[in-house]
C-alpha cells in the first residue's frame, strides 16, 4: 500500500510540474512602441483626443518565433501600458488630470485598453496605466492597429509633449498544437 502511495504521490507531482511546464511553453509576450504628442495648450477640463500612427504588428512571425501561429492563439491580453515622457526634459505628467488609451483595427470595434484617473501631481516622468483586462486577440492577428489616447488636463502646458507608449502584450497559445 505504501508503494501504491509513494507512486501515486510522485506521478501527481510530475503531472502537475509538467502542467506548469506546459502552461510556462505556451505563454509568451509581445512588446510594441509608439508615440503621440499632447499640444501645448491654455484649455483645461476638456478631453482631447490623440491617434497614433498604425503600428505594424509582425504577429505571424512573431508567433512563428514562439513556435505556435495565429490559428493556435488562445487569448492575447494587456499585460502592462506605460507612459513615458520623451520631452521635453524638464516635462512630467502633472498637467494630466486623466487618459485613457483605446486600440483599433480595421473591421474591429475601438475597445479600451487601459486608463489612468484622478491623476495627483506627483512630478512623473513614467506612469502605469490600470489595464481593462479586454481580449485582444483579433486586434494583435491584423497587419498593424492604431492606439488612440484621450486626455484630460487640469492645468496649461507651455510646450508640447512627446509621450512614448510602451505596451506589453500577453499571448497564451498552444505550442506546436499542444
Amino acid at each position: 500500500m505504501n508503494k501504491f502511495i509513494y507512486l501515486s504521490s510522485v506521478i501527481l507531482m510530475l503531472f502537475f510540474v509538467s502542467c506548469e511546464e506546459l502552461e510556462r511553453l505556451t505563454v509568451f509576450e509581445i512588446d510594441y512602441d509608439s508615440e503621440f504628442t499632447v499640444a501645448s495648450t491654455t484649455i483645461i477640463d476638456v478631453p482631447i483626443s490623440i491617434e497614433t500612427p498604425p503600428i505594424p504588428t509582425n504577429s505571424e512571425s512573431e508567433f512563428e518565433s514562439n513556435n505556435t501561429s495565429s490559428s493556435l492563439i488562445e487569448s492575447i491580453q494587456l499585460k502592462r501600458l506605460r507612459l513615458i515622457i520623451e520631452s521635453p526634459e524638464s516635462g512630467d505628467f502633472n498637467f494630466l488630470q486623466e487618459v485613457r488609451l483605446f486600440i483599433d483595427a480595421d473591421g474591429l470595434e475601438e475597445t479600451e485598453i487601459a486608463f489612468a484617473e484622478d491623476l495627483e501631481n506627483e512630478n512623473l516622468k513614467v506612469i502605469e496605466l490600470e489595464t481593462t483586462r479586454a481580449e485582444l486577440k483579433e486586434f494583435l492577428k491584423k497587419d498593424s492597429f492604431t492606439l488612440r489616447a484621450s486626455t484630460t488636463t487640469d492645468e496649461t502646458i507651455n510646450e508640447d509633449h512627446k509621450i512614448k507608449v510602451d505596451c506589453v502584450f500577453r499571448v497564451d497559445a498552444n505550442i506546436l498544437g499542444l
